[in-house]
């Protein structure tokens, strides 16, 4: 890939070294240039660099607020444009030295973003229509009917609400509450429940008078019953047309919902929005209408389903990433389903499989894993990585134009912190971190984020503790110390965060691995393959055998026992879908490392031999040689000698026997004599029996 690099002082008010900055660029680049006003003079040179040279791309090193100018300069060349707000993310905010070699780490990152992203396939989208009905669910104080008749104008529009003051055609109104959705975007069938049915009511008041609780009211042109209602019934019995019915059920099939309901802890999927009060539906009501009709929908995940660890055989096995929170994954039987309709690409079902069986088609494991090395790649005297939701985009834009210091963090915007897994964070310690920080925004799903160091804290499963924790848990059973912060998303105050950072840098002490030679590991293997073998190099590089251990826990580690019950049937060898479990002759081995606690080997014991322990124990990550489980005792064939059947085995077929009854021409007695001859021997002395009780006959 052919890339130019344009950086800028801002008319030297960014105290950035560039001239370091261009010397220390390592990778090959066609051009790299620095002005003092690139948004201004310096577009023609960027123009005719993008001419002469034919660049397949571009990285602009400046302030994000001239980014549209930047972008209407490159639209027509049809190039790729990388921004680098170098002003108010290194510049502003840092001295000059750390200014210099943050910006330097950035630009590499992001030479290396570009390469790769230049490798990845095209996009793909799916053709989807979402007609033209939509819902809108919301009541008088926030804007609900205002917004339903913006919406009628382009759509035919249905509105669930409480309260009313007032009546109208457009759009189509029904008092009740919300009590169901299933379905996906253009197909969404909705369950309301109201207690008045409007087209039977007369408006007599005769209900009004009858209710002893005053829950009735007449709100101008419509009669609702309220919460004070206790379902007395007494004005069921003194309506005339049978109008009023505490639960009639109504279903209502529509292509979109938006939810004007700050509370609403509802369904995320693709096609339903959420808004918190009138200004913001204003604004998802624009969403709404983006997608009326036929569209064109991203394609996000790519599936290698054949490693899913489900179940098998109709036994349920591993449910790491059910359910999703867009309820775009279901089970079917012993298979997980992803819907691309309802997926948007939030990466947590990626984060969470063991084996990497979900990737982000356009956010792949090695884009990111990249992207940790380069920017850790610099000499900074303290290294700290801060992955941030790209939503905290703007946020750290405006910590840098108040000009508020704090230490020069490497700031790695993803798409959504879901994607992060433990790996991630591992690699980055690996590398030579000294600290990682996770900032995730609301729209993450992850639970229970803390603004303070992971000391004792243990989360629960699918919570964004579970990779952080465990991260902190690997470094601390080095003796790496506490090195994992998470931040907070709740009320942004730029100095608030500054000192947040400013404090977790100062407990940090200098990696003890940090300048020690990264290990070889292919980022591009399944996520477990990945997390061995980053804790084996943590383990040579420390120089420290972990003893950690804990029981019960949620991570995916589990500890395997079999008892002498076992009869090498092999059912817990062929439903293991990561070979932890291998057969060999008479013996069951097992490799802890590879055991992602999915179950399905203890199910689908017949002799209920398996015992399957929830334990992480690093001791024992750090060993890759598979273990003796189960030797089995074999039984001598009685004629040849030859070892051919479990002692096991033996004792369960003739218990079996002597539970039943002898059919055919042989007893139990001559069925059980036949069990001690291998199978060669045994058809041999089955005839030889035979033979017997015809002569004796």
């Amino acid at each position: 890939m052919k890339l130019g690099i344009f950086l800028c002082t801002c008319n030297n008010t960014v105290d950035i070294d560039f001239r370091t900055v261009k010397r220390g660029i390592k990778k090959e680049v066609e051009v790299v240039e620095t002005h003092d006003l690139l948004c201004q003079g310096g577009l023609d040179y960027i123009i005719d660099d993008l001419r002469r040279l034919k660049l397949d791309g571009i990285i602009i090193g400046a302030c994000t607020e001239k980014k549209r100018i930047f972008g209407r300069v490159t639209a027509g060349f049809g190039c790729d444009t990388f921004f680098l707000n170098l002003r108010e993310h290194c510049g502003w905010v840092h001295g000059r030295k750390e200014a210099t070699e943050k910006a330097k780490s950035m630009i590499e990152a992001a030479i290396s973003s570009a390469e790769t992203t230049d490798s990845l396939p095209k996009p793909e989208k799916i053709d989807l229509d979402a007609g033209y009905k939509v819902l809108v669910i919301g009541n008088e104080g926030e804007g609900a009917l205002e917004v339903a008749k913006s919406l009628s104008q382009l759509a035919t529009v249905h509105l669930v609400t409480k309260n009313i003051h007032e009546w109208c055609d457009e759009p189509e109104i029904h008092i009740g509450s919300l009590k169901g959705i299933k379905g996906k975007i253009g197909d969404f069938e909705v369950e309301i429940e109201s207690a008045i049915e409007r087209e039977k009511c007369i408006s007599c008041g005769l209900c009004t008078d009858a209710c002893s609780k005053h829950a009735i009211r007449y709100d101008a042109v419509v009669y609702t019953i309220g919460e004070e209602c206790d379902e007395c019934g007494d004005c069921i019995e003194v309506c005339p047309t049978g109008a009023i019915a505490f639960h009639n059920r109504e279903v209502i099939h529509v292509g979109q919902i938006l939810v004007i309901d700050k509370e609403w802890q509802g369904s995320a999927q693709f096609g339903i929005y959420r808004a918190d009060d009138y200004e913001d539906a204003l604004k998802k009501a624009h969403d709404v209408i983006s997608h009326l009709g036929e569209i064109e929908k991203e394609r996000y995940l790519a599936l290698e389903l054949a490693r899913c660890a489900s179940g098998r055989s109709e036994l349920i096995g591993c449910e790491l990433c059910f359910p999703c929170p867009y309820e775009a994954i279901r089970r079917e039987g012993v298979k997980m389903v992803f819907s691309d309709v309802k997926c948007q690409g939030c990466g947590l079902c990626t984060s969470l499989c063991p084996l990497s069986v979900p990737q982000l088609r356009g956010y792949p494991n090695r884009l990111l894993y990249s992207q940790i090395e380069n920017l850790l790649s610099g000499d900074l005297d303290s290294k700290v990585l801060l992955f941030a939701c790209s939503d905290h985009i703007e946020r750290l834009n405006a910590v840098g134009r108040r000009k508020i210091r704090y230490p020069a963090v490497l700031p790695l915007f993803v798409p959504c912190i879901d994607v992060i897994s433990e790996t991630h964070i591992l690699s980055a310690f690996e590398r030579g971190a000294d600290g990682v920080i996770l900032w995730g925004c609301e729209n993450s799903h992850r639970e229970q984020i803390e603004s303070k160091p992971l000391q004792g804290f243990r989360g629960q499963r699918g919570g964004a503790p579970l990779m952080a924790t465990f991260a902190q848990l690997t470094v601390s059973a080095f003796n790496l110390g506490e090195r994992v912060l998470l931040m907070d998303d709740a009320e942004f105050d730029a100095e608030d965060f500054a000192n947040t950072i400013t404090n977790f840098v100062k407990t940090l002490s200098p990696s003890p691995i940090r300048k020690k030679k990264p290990g070889t590991i292919d980022f591009d293997n399944p996520k477990r393959d990945i997390l061995l073998d980053l804790i084996q190099t943590l383990y040579l590089k420390t120089g420290v055998h972990p003893t950690l251990k804990e029981e019960n826990t949620p991570f995916p580690f589990a500890d395997i026992s079999i008892n002498s019950k076992c009869t090498l049937c092999n059912a817990c060898v062929t439903l293991c879908p990561t070979n932890a479990l291998s057969k060999d002759d008479n013996k069951i081995n097992f490799v802890y490392g590879l055991c992602i606690a999915c179950g399905l080997c203890e199910q689908a014991c017949p002799e209920g031999s398996i015992e399957l322990r929830r334990t992480l124990d690093f001791s024992l990550l750090v060993e890759k040689t598979r273990k003796k489980l189960f030797e089995a005792e074999l039984v001598a064939c009685a004629e040849c000698g030859k070892l051919f059947m479990p002692k096991s085995a033996l004792a369960r077929i003739s218990s079996i026997l002597k539970e039943g009854e002898g059919t055919g021409e042989l007893n139990v007695e001559e069925r059980l004599e036949l069990l001690r001859y291998c199978e060669k021997c045994r058809a041999v002395k089955a005839i030889e029996l035979s033979l017997k009780k015809v002569e004796s006959e």
